[in-house]
Parts: structure tokens; sequence; C-alpha cells
């Protein structure tokens, strides 16, 4: 048995692991959705894809499988399929709108959605001469953390995980039992996040002022996850609270699944009061008066946020609130580290106030090294981070036995 590193091995992006054993089997295969970086394409064919969730960076490229003539199944849960059908229609869309030319077509989409089966958690599915079972990660709606068993070897892949209870999710199983082989994120491997209330009340004093002063705060998050989280957040100011771009068409995938968030009746509340956006002639009347605006993208790259940006940003009363990570080259990093918002046709330093608050969807350094001393597993692999050589010697001197493999390189067992 080996594992060949396709992608998202010492960096975040693209990530995709070849198992090959008794079968061949891909965990996730996503696209960089920055620069449109792509994975290492595997040798075909291959008997099936077990996807983590439908963020693009894991989901991305598994289209581009059907074009090569992949006639297997794409295993998830039900959550994620339905939300990834939506991410990969507009990742199309986006790839035509920034010239590029297209890695797949509507058709094999639709292919892969015909050919996708679903995945309960705690679920044990066995296909020939392996199995495996999906369990919460806690990282996003539908996403899930899973053990395989091959050869007689139990392989753990975290996918995105994080094991923290926040305002949307329950935080992640942890309970594993005799895991030889542990995949895991390493994407804050480096540090630790702030405590999840104080961000929540730090958050809440910065829209309270600034409606205060009559503002509009401004929250460009994340469709899937980030957007539902700052609904629930911001659910009993005094003030309208809008929701605009494709955060609204994610939320209702979401909500068809109740099973897939903490409290599915306060995420159906916060989601009934928060006044819908869908047209310019909405957005230009809702800025005139003090209000919250949860809205699409998350990076600034895009989205509705930009209509907002290039009427507010000059305006010392109103706040935009960056609440997920930045990658450098989009509109938010640029802000974040020159000051300058550079976007639609501008290039200007914003009058506006400019935060930014740590809401990582991943868990952090400490919550992973008590996981992997309660796992206790007799390899970990480390993926999904920048850092991953300084985390592994860390490791290493604790005793545990850690690589940190490259894109391209291959592990066997």
């Amino acid at each position: 048995m080996r594992l060949k590193f396709l992608g998202g091995a010492d960096e975040v992006g693209r990530s995709s692991i070849l198992l090959e054993g008794s079968i061949k089997c891909l965990l996730d295969y996503g696209i960089d959705v920055q620069n449109f970086a792509v994975p290492i394409h595997p040798d075909m064919p291959i008997d099936a894809v077990l996807l983590s969730h439908c963020h693009l960076d894991h989901s991305g490229m598994i289209p581009e499988l059907y074009k090569s003539g992949f006639e297997g199944s794409v295993y998830a849960t039900i959550t994620t399929h339905d939300l990834s059908s939506l991410l990969l229609r507009d990742a199309l869309k986006v790839q035509s709108r920034r010239d590029v030319t297209p890695f797949y077509l509507i058709d094999h989409i639709i292919k892969m959605e015909k050919k996708r089966k679903v995945v309960g958690f705690g679920e044990r599915i066995e296909l020939d001469s392996f199995s495996f079972e999906f369990h919460s990660a806690g990282h996003i709606p539908g996403s899930a953390a899973m053990v395989i068993e091959m050869e007689g070897k139990r392989i753990l892949y975290t996918g995105d995980i994080k094991f923290i209870d926040t305002k949307l999710m329950k935080g992640a199983f942890a309970d594993y039992k005799d895991i030889d082989i542990l995949i895991s994120e390493s994407t804050y491997s480096y540090t630790n996040h702030p405590d999840r209330k104080d961000l929540e009340r730090s958050l809440l004093e910065i829209v309270e002022e600034t409606l205060h002063n009559n503002g509009i705060v401004l929250l460009p998050s994340f469709a899937v996850g980030r957007a539902q989280e700052l609904l629930l957040i911001v659910d009993e100011i005094d003030y309208p609270v809008y929701m605009d771009g494709m955060g609204i068409d994610a939320t209702l995938r979401i909500l068809s699944h109740p099973e897939s968030v903490r409290d599915f009746k306060a995420l159906k509340r916060s989601f009934s009061k928060a006044h819908k956006v869908e047209r310019n002639s909405q957005r230009k009347k809702i800025i005139r008066n003090p209000c919250v605006i949860i809205t699409t993208a998350g990076m600034l790259n895009g989205g509705p946020i930009g209509y907002y940006m290039k009427r507010l940003h000059m305006k010392e009363n109103c706040s935009l609130v960056l609440t997920g990570f930045q990658v450098p080259g989009t509109v938010g990093r640029t802000l974040l580290d020159t000051g300058r918002y550079v976007a639609e046709g501008l290039d200007v330093k914003p009058k506006m106030r400019v935060e930014f608050m740590d809401f990582s969807a991943h868990t952090d350094h400490d919550h992973l090294l008590d996981f992997y001393k309660k796992v206790n597993p007799e390899k970990i692999i480390l993926v999904h981070g920048d850092h991953t050589e300084e985390f592994a010697e860390e490791l290493k001197n604790l005793g545990f036995e850690v690589f940190s493999p490259k894109n391209g390189d291959v592990i066997e067992f």
C-alpha cells in the first residue's frame, strides 16, 4: 500500500491524495482557487473518490476526472454533495469570467452528480477489498473525517477539521481507536486561535458601535460556513440584517439537512429574519440606513461586496470586518497588507473602519497536539499547511513518527 500526494501536501490548496493498494482511491481532488493551480493528475483508472467536504480546494477538480474517463463514484455526505454542486457551478462561471480555459464542462459536473454516493456519519461502507466510515469534522456543514481500512491498516484522514464548538457547528468527533496512520491537516499548526466567545463579543462591539454612529457594517463572508455563522452571531441586534450573494443559496441547501448544523432551529430563525438581496436596485436602497450586510466574497474578490465597497469605502462611520483568512494576492489580503482597496477600478485608502478577526474553521496548534496524544497513531502524516516541517520536528521530539511530504512524494507502508 502506498500514498501519493498529488496536491495540498506542503501548501494550503488543491488537496488530493492517491491511496493505492487493493484498489486505487482518491482522497479529495481540489483546485487552488486563487491562481487555478491544479493537483498532479492521477494515473487512470481509479476506483473511487472520497470527498471530505465541499470547499473547492478539496472538490474543485473532481469533474475533470469524469472528463478524463473516470466512471466511478464520489462518496460524501449528502450536505457535501448538495453544496459541491453549488460551488462547482459557480467555479465554472468564475473560470469563464477570468478568461481561464475551463478544466471541465457543465456536463462533467452533471455526471459527477449522477454518480454520487451518500455516506452518513458512522456508516460503514464496504467496497471489495477495503472499507471506510465518515465522522463529523466540525469544519463546515457536511464536512467529514474518514477512517479507511485497507490491507490490515486503519488510516484516518482528517480533511479540514475543527474540535471546538462554534455558533454553527459542533466540534469534530475525536474518539478514534487503533489508528495506524493519521493524515492530518496542519493549517494552523504554528499558532493558536483567539477564544471564540471573545471574538464574537468583539465583533458585536464593532457592529453596535458602527450602527450607533448611523453606519453600515459590511461582513464579507465565504458562502458556506462563515455566512451562516455570522448570521447566528448578529441574530439579536436591533437593526436590519441583509444577506446577499451565494450565501443565500448555500444557506437554503444547508437548511435542507438539519443534522448538518449544531442548532437547526436557530439558523432557520436567523435566516428567516434576514432580508435577502438579489438586485442592484435593492442594494442601492439598503445602504441609505444603518444595517448589517453579510455578503460574498469573503476575500473581496468578486461577488456583491464590490458594489458595497465602491459606495461605502470613504464613509468614516462604516465598517468592514474580514473574518476569514485572506489568501496572498486577493483584494482582502492587499487591503490588510497595504491599507489600500484595489478593485472595482479603484486604488484607494478607505476611510471606513477596516478590521480583521480570526474566525477560523480550522483547528489550531494545541488542539492538534491534544488530538494526536489522544489518538496515539503509529505514524502521522502532515498535509494542508505551510509549516509542516517545523511542526513535524516538534512532534518527533515528543516521540511521534512523523512525515511531512511534498507534492509528488510517495510513502509506502
